[in-house]
């Protein structure tokens, strides 16, 4: 489960001797303002609940994440640990705008344009090719093909049109641009960040060949994004289907 740091309560909390706010749950990277910090909490193995160390991200014995206006860790470190008296509940739950009101800090604007939702099963013929006709139904403009390189660092993408090229507007095309720019602080950054969206987030849709494929839609005022998530190495890795809603 996920949190919405800009709508939702965390608790207060006091670590390394800075004021944080934490949950047990995660806080999906995309929605961090600039700025700001965000960490995972790690348990060990014979007790994965307890706070033993911060680290970037992780996929394991997660005890927590913590969000912080500074940062925790230098950035080449890779876990630090936690010892006792390190961290520290204040017992109340706190929201964004609050903590901020308390620490003197300017309330930092939401990143997020564009919500973003895991695919109901019954979508999943959205997130692949269809028939023209289909297409033309659907208002289909095209899709964009990802993938991540041989490292899972890299970004490479290519359009493919699969509609009327008077769909194919400079609007849409600038709209476009920001929900690629948007995906890219999250779900699509790596290959990393991308399968571990997938495994928390649910969105699981039939239709993968070699694997279990993922969607996520993402909807505006005029077009509807369909993310097609592929999480295997050698292979595209996501397709973001494009259709106009009418």
């Amino acid at each position: 489960m996920a949190v919405n740091i800009f709508k939702d309560e965390l608790q207060h909390a006091r670590l390394f001797g800075k004021p944080v706010l934490t949950t047990n749950w995660l806080i999906p990277r995309e929605t961090v303002p600039d700025g700001w910090f965000c960490y995972d909490m790690r348990g060990t193995e014979r007790d994965p609940a307890a706070h033993a160390e911060l680290v970037d991200y992780t996929s394991y014995d997660h005890s927590g994440t913590v969000l912080s206006p500074k940062p925790l860790k230098r950035p080449a470190t890779k876990a630090r640990r936690i010892g006792k008296g390190d961290y520290f509940l204040h017992g109340e739950a706190m929201d964004l705008e609050a903590f901020c009101e308390e620490y003197g800090l300017e309330v930092p604007d939401n990143p997020i344009k564009f919500e973003m939702r895991p695919a109901a099963p019954e979508e999943a013929a959205l997130f692949y090719a269809l028939p023209p006709e289909q297409d033309e139904e659907l208002g289909t403009i095209g899709h964009v093909r990802i993938d991540f390189g041989r490292n899972g660092g890299e970004f490479w993408h290519t359009w493919w049109p699969r509609g009327p090229e008077g769909l194919n507007t400079p609007e849409f095309k600038e709209e476009l641009g920001q929900v690629v720019e948007q995906l890219r602080r999250g779900v699509l950054k790596d290959f990393s960040s991308m399968l571990r969206l997938c495994h928390i987030s649910g969105g699981e849709i039939s239709g993968g060949s070699c694997c279990q494929n993922y969607g996520f839609v993402l909807e505006t005022e005029r077009y509807r994004y369909c993310l097609r998530c592929n999480p295997v190495r050698g292979d595209y890795q996501a397709y973001l289907h494009d259709q106009f809603v009418r």
